[in-house]
């Protein structure tokens, strides 16, 4: 069992023995936490801590000299990944959302403290410990070279196959060096791309990623190779492509296989790597000659999961199928609404419109495209030549892979060029810090590190937000983070901490507290009322 070590840090002697007590008893029970030693001052607390490297810190906040927070903002310096709970006879939330920010596991009260409260959040910790521990050892265990060049090889050689520059009896000869066992007799292919490759970029270093992918390749072949060979590879960098038998009797029958398949492939990659996904799937083929249309018809399935959720399998029975009056329909909402749209209308006028968009079914590809084209057309609109270049634009909605992405971004957009519009509404260094807070909301955000994003005194800056919004800053990011949330609530329907991470809240039970502050209601409470 993974014994977790811990540091206690308190200037009051008789609540260092209290714990320690705790300890004691916990220890009797032979449960997983071992004291390792005690501080009563944050200077102290960093000599222990470099010394005994514990898993876990339990902390006060006000201490003569350096204060709790102050400690934890070097200790996440020198041990980024330690944990830390605050024990605090302070309930103010002013503590609690500076503990929030810089990465507090958990803020317990000490009056009344009870052990129960205490165990519950080493029990939580020690989770979190087992997790990050486990996390880095699958990604240090992804790292064997030879398969990595069996997999450059087999997509070099697969790309060559889509652009017709290597033959199907090459193919079927090269494909039995680099991947034993596939016979392409009767196989389906099967295109699995990342739901949000944006986070997974922003989350894992260069190397870590492509460990990772790796990883996602063995655990495609193994699921797939359960019935029969297969031939895998990473054809893009966000998507990865797999040719697999599949022995069925009919077509509805092969259609059924694959999609239990796509279930099991989207199943593994998210329990064992943490990894959304979502499956396209093809139909029934024969040779190597038919490779290169078994392999568009399953991008043509994995473009159909933009409007489903995340982790979505499409096979080519489950197609959807999009209409010349969808599309008609749609876009002449949009173009009567480019007509109506003015400076002080902006955001009036693009409010109705992203309703149709979740009400008609159009060709995502073609969407993507023509939205891009409407924002631009719309900025040449609104602003002055000099201030109206596509290439602003050029790229927004590139890489949306599903309609809520589109349809966020489209609301952003409508915002800047409504500021932009505008000119005298907002100061323009309010507008850029409101961006940043936009582009950030998912990351810890503090005044002075939006102050020195526009090149301000943080003091100033609180002040522009009080004058400029009349709220004041953390309120203001706060407001933000839980209207994100209600936009997320909107479209699935995700977990208390699902949605506080995706908006950038690192506590459960935190999230909960502001969203009902905010909204007078708990998240699932909202959802089923609206």
């Amino acid at each position: 069992m993974r014994e977790v070590t811990c540091l206690i840090v308190d200037d009051e002697p008789p609540m260092v023995r209290r714990l320690e007590k705790y300890f004691e008893r916990w220890a009797e029970r032979q449960l997983p936490f071992r004291l390792v030693g005690y501080a009563y001052s944050g200077d102290e607390a960093l000599e222990k801590a470099a010394e005994l490297r514990p898993d876990l810190i339990l902390t006060d906040i006000v201490m003569p000299g350096m204060s709790g927070i102050e400690l934890i903002r070097e200790l996440r310096e020198r041990m980024p990944s330690v944990e830390v709970i605050i024990l605090s006879a302070y309930s103010d939330f002013a503590y609690a959302k500076q503990a929030i920010a810089i990465g507090v596991f958990e803020y317990l009260v000490k009056v009344p403290l009870r052990e129960e409260d205490v165990f519950t959040a080493l029990s939580k910790a020690r989770d979190n410990v087992i997790a990050r521990e486990e996390k880095e050892h699958r990604i240090q265990s992804l790292s064997g070279s030879v398969k990595e060049n069996s997999h450059r090889l087999r997509k070099h050689l697969l790309e060559e196959l889509v652009r017709g520059e290597v033959s199907a009896s090459v193919m079927e000869r090269r494909s039995m060096e680099l991947a034993p066992g596939f016979e392409p007799r009767q196989y389906g292919c099967f295109a699995i791309r990342f739901d949000n490759y944006d986070v997974f970029c922003s989350e894992f270093s260069p190397s870590d990623r492509n460990m990772l992918k790796y990883g996602m390749l063995n655990i495609i072949e193994e699921v797939l190779q359960g019935v029969g060979g297969c031939f895998a590879c990473e054809l893009q960098p966000s998507v990865m492509v797999a040719f697999a038998t599949i022995h069925a009797g009919s077509e509805q029958m092969f259609d059924n296989n694959c999609y239990e398949l796509g279930v099991n492939v989207r199943d593994a990659i998210k329990t064992y790597l943490r990894i959304s996904v979502s499956v396209g799937v093809s139909r029934m083929h024969s040779g190597w000659g038919q490779a290169a249309a078994a392999y568009e018809e399953a991008k043509e399935a994995l473009r159909d999961t933009f409007y489903a959720s995340f982790g979505t399998i499409v096979t080519f029975n489950r197609r959807l199928s999009y209409t010349e009056h969808d599309w008609r329909e749609l876009t002449e909402h949009f173009e009567r609404a480019l007509v109506r749209v003015s400076a002080k209308s902006t955001r009036e006028v693009l409010a109705p419109l992203l309703p149709h968009l979740h009400d008609h079914r159009v060709n995502p590809d073609r969407l993507v495209d023509y939205v891009e084209g409407w924002c631009v057309r719309l900025r040449q609109g609104l602003l002055p030549a000099e201030h109206a270049e596509a290439d602003a634009i050029r790229g927004t909605f590139a890489d949306c892979t599903h309609l809520h992405q589109l349809v966020e971004r489209l609301r952003l957009q409508g915002e800047r060029l409504g500021t932009l519009a505008e000119g005298s509404g907002l100061r323009p260094e309010m507008v850029k810090a409101m961006r940043y807070v936009e582009d950030h909301l998912k990351e810890s955000i503090s005044l002075s590190l939006v102050a020195e994003h526009i090149h301000l005194n943080p003091t100033y800056v609180s002040e522009l937000f009080k004058k400029e919004l009349g709220v004041n800053f953390t309120d203001y990011v706060s407001k933000r983070r839980i209207e994100r949330a209600i936009g997320l609530l909107r479209k699935n329907n995700y977990s208390n901490l699902e949605l506080a991470e995706a908006v950038g809240v690192h506590n459960e039970k935190y999230f909960c507290t502001l969203f009902k502050k905010i909204t007078g209601t708990s998240p699932q409470k909202f959802f089923a009322d609206s």
